[in-house]
């Protein structure tokens, strides 16, 4: 069983966000800082949103079965959002281990829109899968990467927004940042404001 919290919207016009946390066998779960913080933006524009616990977090240490897994945790989460709010669409976000899910449930369950911190392309091609696949994402797509992160190296996000084929105003490099966006979270919080104020104006 999964643990998240559902924070609805009394609008419904939005569609919903899903967001994903990082790695769980690593400390990673719903209740991450990064996580958290880029949920209230998307509260504070009346979207609805769900965070949960990937199998292998704290609240569910059992079950953990890497990328693939968690791509059926998110699937599932997905889907109880849309069954529990009535809301059809439902928009992704991830950061680490969370993004590099984010673009494989992508292709599984086509959202309006995905937001990806960090993703690993190691991670991504977990269990032989082929990255040349992500082609087939069609949505819009930000994703940000530190340029010091010296746990994922930011030239994941170059290879992996060259098989997706992102213009450059959607991809971001950050200076002097790491892995634990302990100094560019508000820029990035403000490029994801102007992001879905494009998209919901």
């Amino acid at each position: 069983m999964l643990h998240g919290v559902l924070s609805h919207s009394e609008t419904d016009v939005k569609p919903g966000v899903v967001l994903l946390h990082p790695h769980p066998l690593y400390g990673g779960d719903k209740d991450n800082h990064v996580v958290t913080t880029i949920e209230r933006v998307f509260l504070e524009a009346e979207f609805t949103t769900l965070r949960f616990d990937f199998r292998g977090a704290t609240t569910s240490p059992q079950g953990y079965s890497g990328v693939s897994g968690a791509v059926t945790d998110a699937l599932n989460a997905v889907e109880f959002l849309i069954s529990h709010t009535g809301i059809n669409e439902v928009g992704i976000v991830g950061y680490s281990f969370g993004a590099s899910t984010a673009l494989r449930l992508a292709l599984l369950k086509p959202p309006p829109f995905l937001v990806s911190l960090s993703a690993s392309r190691g991670l991504v091609s977990e269990d032989g899968f082929d990255i040349k696949q992500l082609v087939k994402i069609e949505c819009p797509v930000m994703m940000y990467h530190g340029k010091s992160d010296q746990m994922i190296p930011f030239d994941d996000l170059i290879v992996l927004a060259e098989e997706i084929r992102l213009d450059p105003i959607n991809t971001v490099l950050l200076d002097g940042e790491g892995h634990f966006y302990q100094r560019a979270l508000p820029e990035v919080l403000t490029s994801i404001r102007e992001f879905i104020r494009i998209l919901y104006a």
